[in-house]
């Protein structure tokens, strides 16, 4: 059964203390991670949020730093067993992000590997350019929480327009758990289009860790082979 047999990496996660709208302090943050554990996540890539508008990255980097610090701290001196933290940032797409020259700090541990999140609006050229871009650059984009967007892009323009670009896809487990989700990974499933999955925690309530729920559905529905293939890949993209 997956429980014993994989590695169980959440790809997406906004667990750091004060750093975004996820956990606020570092008890938060602690008790998201123990959740984690009693549903036998390994790894977690943290993904706190970088906007490009908000803040210039110099001041995102520094904030990240000094939380993941904190934290790590915190778990070493009292001796905590936790998941293990991979460092990263969910990126707001913006024009001429290829150009930023310190873009590799927010990739996924010491890969190019890139966590992207489309705007929440009509996609237009620019996006998908600034996507190829990037690959250009070496990067590999992966689209944050795609089923995200099932409702206002047509997903003749995900399928036409996005997948054939060099990007992957990642699906948040609670995509897995209601009928509009479960429509569209299951569309993703089938193109063999879904690269990885992550909670997306924000809080211990509303979006709490959630990972046991999605992996019982996939392995009931698609089988453990899906969750190898997952895990696999959420391996290989954080260079381990």
């Amino acid at each position: 059964m997956w429980k014993d047999e994989f590695e169980i990496i959440d790809f997406h996660s906004h667990i750091l203390p004060g750093t975004d709208d996820g956990a606020k302090n570092l008890e938060t943050s602690l008790k998201m991670l123990f959740l984690m554990s009693d549903q036998n996540v390994d790894k977690v890539v943290s993904t706190s949020h970088y906007y490009n508008d908000d803040e210039d990255i110099n001041t995102f980097l520094k904030r990240r730093s000094e939380a993941l610090f904190a934290l790590e701290s915190h778990i070493k001196e009292h001796d905590l067993y936790t998941p293990e933290i991979i460092p990263a940032a969910e990126v707001g797409l913006y024009p001429e992000m290829n150009r930023e020259e310190k873009l590799s700090e927010l990739c996924v541990g010491d890969t190019k590997n890139i966590l992207v999140e489309m705007p929440y609006s009509n996609w237009t050229d620019w996006m998908f350019n600034e996507l190829y871009s990037l690959s250009l650059k070496g990067y590999t984009p992966i689209i944050a929480h795609l089923e995200r967007y099932f409702d206002m892009v047509p997903f003749k323009t995900i399928n036409e327009n996005l997948l054939p670009l060099d990007v992957l896809v990642q699906c948040n487990t609670d995509a897995f758990l209601n009928y509009k989700g479960k429509r569209f990974v299951k569309k993703l499933i089938k193109r063999g289009n879904l690269t990885v999955i992550g909670t997306d925690c924000h809080n211990l309530t509303t979006r709490a860790p959630n990972m046991n729920k999605a992996l019982e559905y996939i392995s009931k529905k698609f089988g453990d082979e899906l969750i190898a293939v997952l895990m696999s890949n959420a391996s290989e993209l954080i260079g381990q």
